[in-house]
């Protein structure tokens, strides 16, 4: 079934209608910067040409969409041009996007071999405020936009909002609420209670009964039953032309009958992507062949098993972690065989999943893992645990998570078979010895703060992203941290991970969608802006330094992929 992504540009409401645009085919390359035009692989096309407008830009997005195929492939422009390479033969539109400038969709054919060549002429249109975005979510589009001061005026309220609320939420999350007294009242008796469901992510003493009521009143005044929702303006992004000249994002989306939230991507030996596909009621591991834009898609057995990340182990085979049970995945056949937890007959209600009131929550497997002598390990954030599936003896065993409430979230394998966990709401990482079965828990600067995921590099420094715009590193042997500023306004880190030279990839919603590179030579940060306004839970990194992600939040759910030099692209497989 085809999915349809509009590529025209509405702005300021300004229409640009579709434009039939008659292409100059060649099977030469035309040269649109300091490097010719070219695919390096047999069977597929390019495309190149320029970008006038009638004042300065830089960095303009140009997408071009596989209308028979639903991929979206976006280049920049550098100096007025850009180029494409390496795309699918088909029915093509093309387009340009940059806020203050429009220009209308050109339709073409791109066939083997050649080139097609697509100039635009920009007009000028009014500018309209950047927004981020939440992570996990990007509702309320309709919303208007306001900076942060508006949205959070001085008053005794904010500075509770900033060290609470925020910590978790970011700052567009609690703006989009119009409740009354009785229902923030509510929200921070869950947020408190150490025996709920999420168990105390306000930690007890947090507040005094004046603070309470300070908080509350504020809530009340500014975000109340007659307030209008709004969201949070974030600036424009660095952009650095020479750097985003080389690179090329593509977007696989995910056909409409299986749009749901995915996450976690991960290779198998052939190539493909497979997400984790969180839909309620009929959870399923898609496959992608992103050499020709195939999905395939393999229910779970058991709906209540919803599962949430991946990983891969040495013999090919693919292992889930779900809310009541974890699994194995043939990626030659897809077949599934599922490990439970505990009683797989005992379910309690778990609200707000998708699948329902007969869902398990004690366990909530979140990030597997898999080490050198292919054990299983997991992160059980319901139940602050690290669960270890021993592959000889097939038995689970579960070790507690020293600081409670903590939620484990994000896990990684270092070379030394450590297990490290991101602890999400106590502003911790952990280091669990298999060896001596002991944790050490590094706690991380100026708490409270949040951090989902982390990595490991080659060298065995530890590397996190926090609230707040930090990128942050430990070294395990001294245990010193070393923070740095990511630099754009309310940053928002999802996950970080190495390539194989030791460039952090990091991914950021807070400002609208964004995978960042960290130079570890330089300490310079570059943004690549992503193809949609959306948050990325979990980058993958292939062998050839290609970024793999999931478009969860975007209005269109895709799988995609950012290329930060198309020059040196091989296969549009993907490989560890």
């Amino acid at each position: 079934m085809k999915r349809e992504r509009s590529l025209s540009i509405i702005t300021g409401g300004l229409s640009v209608g579709l434009v039939l645009f008659v292409i100059q085919l060649s099977a030469g390359s035309r040269d649109v910067g300091p490097e010719a035009v070219a695919s390096s692989m047999t069977g597929t096309g390019a495309i190149s040409g320029r970008v006038e407008a009638p004042k300065e830009f830089k960095g303009a997005q140009v997408y071009v969409k596989n209308v028979d195929k639903n991929i979206v492939y976006m280049v920049y422009t550098a100096g007025g041009r850009y180029k494409a390479v390496d795309l699918l033969p088909g029915n093509y539109e093309v387009t340009v996007k940059k806020n203050g400038l429009a220009g209308g969709v050109k339709k073409i054919v791109i066939a083997s071999g050649a080139v097609a060549t697509v100039d635009f002429t920009l007009q000028e249109v009014p500018v309209l405020p950047r927004v981020g975005v939440h992570p996990g979510f990007n509702g309320h589009p309709d919303r208007q936009s306001a900076s942060y001061e508006q949205l959070y005026p001085p008053g005794p309220g904010r500075p509770l909002i900033e060290k609470t609320c925020m910590v978790c939420h970011g700052p567009d999350f609690i703006p989009s609420h119009q409740w009354d007294a009785s229902q923030w009242n509510a929200a921070i008796d869950l947020m408190s209670d150490s025996n709920g469901l999420i168990k105390s992510r306000i930690l007890p003493g947090t507040f005094s009964g004046k603070d309470r009521e300070d908080l509350v009143n504020y809530l009340v005044e500014y975000y109340g039953p007659e307030s209008d929702q709004r969201r949070l303006e974030v600036p424009e992004m660095p952009i650095d032309e020479k750097a985003l000249a080389s690179a090329m994002y593509v977007e696989y989306d995910v056909p409409k009958e299986y749009g749901s939230p995915i996450h976690d991507e991960h290779f198998d030996r052939d190539g493909n992507v497979w997400v984790v596909d969180r839909a309620g009621g009929r959870p399923s591991i898609d496959k992608l062949d992103p050499r020709t834009g195939t999905w395939t898609f393999y229910p779970i057995p058991d709906p209540k098993a919803l599962p949430h990340g991946m990983t891969l182990d040495a013999a090919g085979d693919l292992w889930f972690a779900g809310e009541t049970a974890f699994g194995r995945v043939d990626t030659k056949t897809g077949e599934m065989k599922l490990y439970y937890f505990d009683d797989k007959d005992s379910y309690i209600p778990l609200p707000g999943i998708g699948v329902g009131k007969d869902t398990k929550h004690e366990s909530h497997g979140h990030t597997p893992v898999v080490d050198s002598k292919q054990n299983i390990w997991m992160t059980l954030s319901y139940t602050d645990q690290l669960a270890k599936w021993d592959r000889k003896t097939q038995e689970i065993s579960k070790f507690a998570v020293p600081t409670p409430h903590s939620f484990p979230y994000g896990a990684y394998v270092d070379k030394k078979d450590n297990v490290w966990v991101a602890e999400w709401f106590r502003c911790k990482l952990a280091k669990f010895d298999p060896e001596t079965e002991k944790f050490t828990e590094y706690p991380l600067p100026n708490p409270p703060c949040t951090v989902k995921r982390m990595s490991v590099d080659s060298k065995g420094m530890a590397w996190y992203v926090k609230d707040g715009g930090k990128l942050g590193s430990i070294d395990p042997k001294t245990s010193k941290v070393v923070e740095y500023d990511i630099p754009a306004a309310y940053s928002s880190g999802y996950d970080v991970q190495p390539d194989r030279e030791d460039n952090l990839w990091i991914s950021d919603s807070g400002q609208g969608g964004a995978i960042l590179k960290f130079d570890r030579t330089t300490k310079k940060f570059t943004y690549y802006p992503s193809i949609q306004s959306t948050d990325m839970p979990k980058l993958e990194v292939t062998k050839d330094g290609a970024i793999w992600y999931s478009a969860r939040s975007a209005d269109i759910k895709a799988v995609g992929v950012l290329y930060p030099d198309m020059a040196k692209i091989k296969t549009m497989g993907a490989y560890y």
